[in-house]
This record gives C-alpha cells, structure tokens and sequence, in this order.
C-alpha cells in the first residue's frame, strides 16, 4: 500500500542531507586550521624576504610536520565543495524564479578548492625530498603556491553570487542577514589588494605582512566561519518551514 509521501499528500523534504552539507563548513574549517595552518607552518609563512637557503632550511626542519599539514588538508579539501552545495540549497530558497546566482556560488565553491589542492600540492613537493632538492628549486615551490593560494581570484564567483543573493531577499525575515552580504562584498573585493604580494617581498603587503597577511587575508575565514553559522541557522528555518507546510497539508 502507498504512503502519504508516494500518492502525493505530503511533499518529499526538499532539504534532505543539506544540514550535513551546511555542517562541512565548519569542519572543513577546523581541520584547516589544523592541517594548514599549524602543522603546515602556514602562521604566518615563511616570509618572502628570506633567501633560498633560508626558506630551504625552514622547509628542511619542518618536513615531517609539512608533509603531514598537506596531505591532510588535501584529503579534507573537497569539503569546500559540498559546503558550497549547501549554501546553494539556501540561496535557491532565496532566488525562487531561477537558480542563477547559486549555480554560479557552486562553481565559485569547487574552484576554491582547487585554491587549496594546488598550493598544497606545491607545498608538500618542496618538502618531500628537501635534502636533495636545490635551495632555489624549493624557493620556488614554496613561492609558487603561495602566489596561487593569494593571488587566484576564484573565491570571489562564490562571494559576490552570495551577497547578491542574500541582499534581493524578499522575505519579511531574511534568511541570511544582510549585514553579511555587504561584509562578504567586501571581503570579495579586499582580495584584490592581497595580490599586492606580486610586488613586494617584505613589509606589509608581502605574503606575511601585517596588512595582507593578518588583515585582509584573515577576513576569509571570518567569512567562512560566519557564513558557516548564518547557513546552518537558515537550513533550520527552512526546515521548519517545510514541516509546517507538510502539517498544514
């Protein structure tokens, strides 16, 4: 005999495994905190202004502790991807006559992880052999995928998708605030001053400086983490709604 669900009396949940999409933001971002930054050695990088004996010497002493770093975050790195799924399922709730701006946050979502992968990968080669690697060589790994994570402005086709989204909400009660979209606004557009590392290799607009490093790039993971909360409230409101609909049936 069919149940209510199969004849149609009550409508299927819509947000089926979103919750666990929306939860592998934040886990995502604890293991990179872990992974990347600690035992990566990635707080702060090492900084541009050392020669190639000297970054070969840090990358030399550190290995083990590097290799460890990148392969976990590499393995743990896709998760931005299915976090960007989740937020897409939200955002849909908010665009209702098409889903433009969250196909477009998706793509933005899996690009990013190429911004992790990359680098990592890069990373991880500088530290695999570094007794027989030449200094120079390691240099330029290590310069190479720091140039890639910084400079790569692929998190941006998830931001601004988002806060465009989030700002033509038309519910009495949005479903993200709106003093996030204008705060990821202009996290999207900061980005652009990171590529500052392009041009100086010491001070505050290197890859370590105090500008671009413990400012602007810090505010990527105030938005990840405030993104991540603001996600997770919004799936649970959605997902009351749907039950008082499927009530009200």
């Amino acid at each position: 005999m069919a149940n209510a669900t199969e004849i149609g009396l009550v409508r299927p949940n819509p947000y089926r495994y979103v919750r666990a999409c929306a939860w592998a933001g934040p886990v995502l971002l604890v293991a990179t905190l872990l992974f990347w930054a600690v035992l990566g050695q990635n707080v702060p990088p090492y900084s541009s202004a050392l020669s190639a004996e000297e970054i070969a010497a840090e990358v030399s002493e550190h290995a083990t502790l590097i290799r460890i770093g990148m392969v976990g975050q590499m393995i743990f790195s896709g998760l931005y991807l299915v976090w960007g799924i989740g937020i897409a399922k939200v955002m849909e709730a908010m665009e209702r006559d098409n889903n433009v701006l969250s196909t477009i946050q998706i793509w933005g979502a899996g690009f990013t992880v190429l911004i992790f992968e990359v680098p990592c990968m890069a990373w991880l080669t500088a530290a695999y052999r570094p007794d027989i690697w030449p200094p120079y060589l390691i240099q330029m790994l290590y310069d190479m995928g720091w140039m890639f994570f910084d400079i790569a402005y692929l998190t941006s086709l998830q931001m601004i998708p988002l806060a465009i989204c989030i700002l033509h909400d038309k519910r009495n009660v949005p479903l993200i605030p709106k003093w996030l979209a204008w705060f990821t606004l202009w996290v999207a557009i900061s980005f652009l001053l990171i590529a500052m590392i392009a041009f100086f290799k010491d001070g505050p607009f290197s890859r370590s400086g105090m500008f671009n490093y413990w400012i602007e790039f810090s505010l990527f993971f105030w938005f990840w983490l405030l993104v991540a909360i603001a996600t997770i409230k919004a799936v649970t409101r959605l997902e009351g709604e749907h039950a008082q609909l499927a009530n009200d049936s």
